[in-house]
């Protein structure tokens, strides 16, 4: 109902009682149909509790950074720890919950490492370590920039109260001109503060009703835009898009999610799938679509060069990258989220990670996930714990003859 009916209503609803005089009339409908008018002081407090509401919550986010910028400080003793498992997954046998292994960090030297109830195997509790810190690390990335935001819009909002507070003559006078220029300043900054604009009318806080209109506008845009991002934790957020170099579209999966998504849902009759040989990896569907550009032999190298790029082989210079048609891939019943049987293959490529678009390097460095956990450098770790371990029963051998 709008404004104007409820004001007939109450127009109406007098009765025409000419004892009344016109006087009387007037003040009994100002006081029951004009809305009330805040005073500039019932204003000046209603914006420092907004002031004061806003601090308050960036100074909780401000602590909460504070502790993952700290529990970013602990990734590397996470890796230490996760590739000493590695290297000594051999003297973990099924059953063993410790054993002495030796830390090459410390020149060889002998620690006992007891494995974390939570996992059934070394094995698995140095994956989850490794992806435990590649997430941290990841998100370490963004924390300076939120860290340093979020200091400044603290700092903001404490000298936009001194200004108010200096709107403030004295105990009931505020300067109506100073006020309103402290109110526009927090309205423009209301995406950096995230301060709610006090609603003087119901007493209420809220976003101003332009901001309002604005991410309105800016959500109906996106649903109406058959370009936009999809939607954060649907299937298709779990897959990347790349162009070939003649044009076409190369799918990318960014992890198992993704990958069961691309290769039984995304993919059709004529795409080409691809999945580095014997390793885990990313799915790659390479599309060819009526049309659309026709796949050569250039788009599948690069495809193949994805392929291993995204795969534990991606410190090879070259690898083995297996292709297939969707319509061998199979989905074995009981198999784990990802897990993809192929019935036939087509090809193999040979893929050189090295040869991926430079972007795709830098990404990945931004992620988090750099050369500490190298292939290389598990299989080295490796090779001097059998070493150590061939000598130790070469001397007990001699021992034995003495």
């Amino acid at each position: 109902m709008s404004d104007d009916s409820w004001e007939n209503e109450e127009e109406d609803s007098y009765s025409d009682d000419t004892s009344l005089d016109l006087e009387e009339v007037d003040d009994e409908n100002d006081e029951s149909t004009l809305p009330l008018v805040p005073t500039l002081l019932e204003e000046y407090q209603a914006w420092a509790q907004a002031i004061q509401a806003a601090s308050n919550k960036l100074r909780k986010k401000e602590k909460s950074l504070a502790i993952e910028s700290q529990k970013a400080q602990t990734v590397e003793s996470t890796v230490v720890r996760a590739q000493l498992l590695v290297s000594n997954l051999y003297l973990f046998p099924k059953g063993t919950t410790s054993a002495m292994v030796p830390d090459w960090d410390r020149g060889g030297e002998e620690i006992r490492v007891t494995l974390d109830p939570q996992y059934d195997s070394a094995s698995a509790e140095a994956d989850a370590l490794f992806a435990q810190a590649r997430k941290v690390k990841r998100g370490s990335k963004i924390l300076e920039p939120m860290i340093a935001e979020t200091a400044s819009a603290i700092q903001f909002l404490e000298d936009t109260s001194l200004d108010l507070e200096s709107a403030r003559t004295n105990e009931i006078d505020i300067d109506e001109g100073r006020l309103n220029l402290v109110k526009d300043r927090l309205i423009r900054s209301v995406r950096q503060t995230g301060l709610q604009i006090p609603d003087l009318q119901t007493g209420r806080m809220g976003g101003s009703q332009h901001g309002q209109q604005q991410r309105s506008k800016s959500k109906t845009s996106r649903r109406s835009n058959g370009n936009a991002q999809p939607e954060l934790g649907s299937p298709a957020s779990n897959v990347r898009k790349l162009t070939s170099p003649s044009g076409c579209t190369v799918w990318v999966g960014r992890n198992r999610r993704g990958n069961e998504y691309l290769s039984l849902t995304l993919a059709r009759q004529n795409d080409v799938w691809m999945h580095s040989r014997g390793c885990p990896g990313a799915h790659v569907i390479v599309q060819n679509r009526r049309g659309g550009p026709t796949p050569t032999e250039e788009d599948f190298q690069f495809a193949a060069d994805i392929a291993i790029f995204y795969s534990d082989l991606r410190t090879e210079a070259r690898a083995p990258v297996s292709a297939a048609e969707p319509k061998h891939l199979l989905k074995p019943r009981g198999a784990p989220l990802g897990a993809i049987k192929v019935r036939e293959e087509w090809r193999t490529f040979f893929g050189r990670p090295d040869q991926v678009p430079d972007e795709l390097k830098e990404a990945r460095e931004q992620s988090g996930l750099s050369d500490e956990y190298r292939q290389e450098d598990k299989a080295k770790h490796r090779r001097r714990t059998r070493q150590a371990a061939e000598e130790e029963k070469a001397r007990r051998r001699r021992k034995e003859k003495n």
